[in-house]
């Protein structure tokens, strides 16, 4: 039962996410990459192409990815074997590419030339330095092998490859005119990437001046907004193909905002508590009545702002970038900038208790309006908030007159 595959694994979508995400971390990685002159394109002219412009001419490499999630039995990932069927389906349909009536290549000078501007890259995550196949081509690059002897090993693989399907794609390739047949292995480029296409990303980040603890930031707005612009791209009915100056232009601003000395502010979904009517902050604020005890959502929307302000200060410690002594004045700060309010707001309570509630609305009024700073970092009104949250729910300020008394 072990080794059947189930009708869900047939099915299931997991394996062609994964595929696709290859993909496009893989597009991300040569992006990185890009230089003056050249563009990439993502599902344009194959899975990726980059064309290189210089004076008049134009090279083009087109890539071709396979992923697989297959391993063998000590855990590392499958061998690319000589009839892989992927392979030869890649080939087959790069033979086709280089033969296209569409754009005139019927004749073997029209092939040429297009070989001639034309590289061709295979790209997976198997181990491919076994690969008989690989290892003949790479012989026939260095003048190791002749053409003939290649073509010989070829005609041997067609005749002993029992799958039709793969059969078929070779015979495609080695149907090819002999003068455009060599030139097109010869400009045949195999990838091994293994399964470290997102390590490789941040490694090329971090070689563009980004410290270390700023890299996730900057992978994960750089993904963000790539995935949200190839989305326009094809619900315009475009593909996503971004040029070096196109790149430099809209991308910049996410590897200088990690360059400056500022925080990085990030996001988060928090984790609320169990019972969010039950915090202390809520309950003094039900009270004076600045928040019905039935509106979860206006609960809700403060107890972010609190854990946002609280998960920011203990990543930014963690991280280094901020010391204990700098939370000590934060918080220090924020207090004495209520001590002030409260004290202006609650002049009149003392003589006139019955005004209690309503200074307290107006001491909270006027503590939203403050915006606090971390080091040189301005916070916003929403973790501004969420830091005088966070004291009155730690019990160290709050809103009425006699808040330490009953809080």
């Amino acid at each position: 039962m072990d080794n059947k595959i189930s009708r869900y694994d047939l099915t299931s979508a997991d394996t062609k996410i994964i595929g696709f995400d290859f993909q496009y971390f893989y597009f991300i990685n040569e992006l990185l990459k890009l230089e003056v002159g050249q563009l990439i394109g993502y599902e344009a002219k194959d899975d990726i192409h980059i064309e290189i412009h210089s004076d008049s001419k134009v090279t083009t490499k087109l890539i071709q990815l396979k992923h697989t999630l297959q391993k063998k039995a000590n855990g590392s990932l499958s061998n690319l074997t000589e009839r892989d069927n992927d392979l030869w389906k890649t080939l087959s349909n790069w033979c086709k590419v280089i033969c296209d009536p569409t754009f005139n290549r019927i004749t073997t000078k029209a092939q040429l030339n297009f070989l001639e501007e034309t590289e061709f890259i295979f790209v997976t995550n198997k181990k491919i330095n076994r690969n008989i196949f690989i290892s003949n081509i790479n012989k026939l690059k260095e003048n190791k092998i002749k053409f003939s002897e290649l073509c010989e090993y070829l005609s041997k693989l067609e005749s002993n490859t029992k799958d039709e399907n793969v059969k078929k794609y070779i015979h495609n390739v080695i149907n090819l005119n002999n003068r455009v047949l060599e030139l097109f292995l010869n400009k045949i480029i195999f990838i091994d990437t293994g399964d470290e296409i997102i390590e490789s990303i941040k490694s090329n980040i971090q070689g563009k001046m980004i410290a270390k603890n700023r890299v996730n930031d900057v992978f994960n707005a750089l993904f963000s907004e790539l995935k949200k612009d190839f989305f326009k791209s094809v619900k315009a009915g475009n593909h996503q193909i971004i040029s070096y100056d196109e790149w430099i232009k809209k991308y910049t601003c996410i590897f200088e905002q990690s360059r400056s000395t500022n925080l990085p502010i990030r996001s988060y979904k928090p984790v609320f508590p169990e019972n969010l009517f039950e915090q202390p902050f809520i309950k003094e604020l039900i009270e004076i009545g600045e928040i019905d005890d039935k509106d979860l959502s206006q609960v809700t929307e403060f107890s972010e702002f609190m854990l946002k302000i609280r998960m920011n200060l203990e990543i930014w410690y963690d991280d280094g970038e901020i010391t204990c002594e700098d939370q000590i004045r934060f918080h220090k700060n924020a207090i004495n900038i209520w001590k002030n309010t409260h004290k202006k707001a609650h002049r009149l309570t003392k003589s006139d208790i019955r005004l209690n509630n309503q200074n307290a609305l107006v001491c909270l009024d006027d503590i939203r309006s403050k915006q606090l700073k971390m080091l040189t970092t301005d916070l916003g009104i929403d973790l501004s908030n969420g830091e005088f949250y966070y004291l009155a729910n730690e019990r160290q300020i709050g809103w009425k007159i006699e808040w330490e008394e009953k809080y």
